[in-house]
């Protein structure tokens, strides 16, 4: 079903992750949600390349702030990450996006929303970045 839905495909692909104002179209739980659909509809491989992809164009300092973010989440399972490797983190940020929801979210969206661990704006950006790489991955598909 997921791998069906070109208008949602479309509407991430073009999210500017600059757009950090809260006047975009798609919010960081939309996005968050988004990708935690992706996640479990991809298969293993192509959910690496794209998180291998996403991660290692990163700076390390980036990739820091999103580790240290995803650890600090009370929700999440993942009690520690190895930021320096893009894959590592990618399997992180996927465990975080496929734990069990909790009151109605998953600890990724929860992390993403109001107060949340990974309320940063960078960091929400980088969240919204991954949604329309994937997106845009997505269209390519067809």
């Amino acid at each position: 079903m997921f791998f069906q839905q070109n208008e949602r495909h479309e509407q991430m692909a073009r999210l500017d992750p600059r757009d950090t104002n809260g006047d975009g179209v798609v919010s960081p739980q939309e996005a968050a949600a988004y990708i935690k659909d992706y996640l479990e509809s991809a298969s293993p491989e192509e959910r690496s390349q794209i998180m291998r992809d996403y991660f290692g164009q990163m700076s390390p300092e980036q990739r820091q702030q999103v580790g240290d973010a995803i650890v600090r989440s009370p929700a999440n399972p993942v009690q520690q990450v190895d930021y320096t490797d893009p894959v590592a983190l990618g399997n992180a940020y996927t465990q975080a996006a496929q734990a069990p929801m909790q009151n109605g979210q998953s600890p990724l969206e929860a992390a993403f929303a109001q107060g949340g661990a990974l309320s940063n704006p960078m960091v929400k950006a980088g969240l919204v970045g991954l949604a329309g790489m994937i997106g845009s991955a997505m269209l390519r598909r067809r």
